[in-house]
């Protein structure tokens, strides 16, 4: 039994150029701690990573909605199967390509402002936070980012979403994890099992 069993994970990665280590750590962390993980993108085709790395999503991001309106089924290649609902950590992974397919990707706004309205953990590494941002979940908060790497768009993302910086590494808030960038990776992964693992509630 590991500490998130019976727990389900939505990990949402860009559909290109994601970062590997943001990714792959937690997922890693995750799976041995026996949660379910889903890793949602908004192209079902195999994601490029920033270096060498390749992913196949589990799911569409859009598909990954049923978990907030409860058990849904779904009809693919495979026929009809249900699909267990409720995720009770939603962690979005950065890497070059959130900017362009994440940020402003409506579902994903959607998706993680209910999963933390609903009481639920939300998690965000690197350019990841910006989806945090445009989703105004951490508005007067300080988030950790690195000032002398972080490119402008991220910077202004940051602004609009009223971000404070913060030179942490990591930063926990309740039921919000944040992450600077993949240096942090597994402190975040294990930061995220710590703050699931408290989620009791299915619902």
């Amino acid at each position: 039994m590991g500490r998130l069993t019976g727990k389900n994970i939505l990990i949402i990665m860009p559909k290109d150029y994601y970062d590997e280590e943001e990714l792959e750590i937690p997922y890693e962390l995750f799976k041995s701690e026996d949660a379910n993980i889903i890793i949602a993108s908004s192209k079902m085709k195999e994601a490029v990573g920033m270096k060498t790395g390749r992913r196949m999503p589990d799911r569409l991001i859009v598909d990954s909605m049923e978990g907030i309106t409860g058990d849904s089924y779904v009809t693919g290649g495979t026929g009809t199967r249900q699909v267990k609902a409720v995720f009770q950590g939603v962690v979005v992974v950065g890497g070059t390509g959130a900017k362009n397919y994440l940020w402003e990707d409506r579902i994903v706004r959607l998706l993680i402002t209910d999963r933390y309205k609903s009481e639920f953990v939300v998690a965000a590494i690197g350019q990841g936070i910006g989806c945090l941002a445009e989703a105004n979940l951490v508005e007067a908060l300080e988030v950790p980012v690195n000032e002398s790497t972080a490119k402008k768009p991220f910077l202004k993302i940051l602004e609009k979403g009223k971000a404070l910086l913060s030179n942490e590494d990591l930063i926990v808030y309740e039921r919000l994890v944040i992450g600077k960038d993949s240096s942090v990776s597994l402190a975040f992964a294990e930061a995220v099992v710590d703050e699931v693992e408290k989620i009791t509630k299915i619902k």
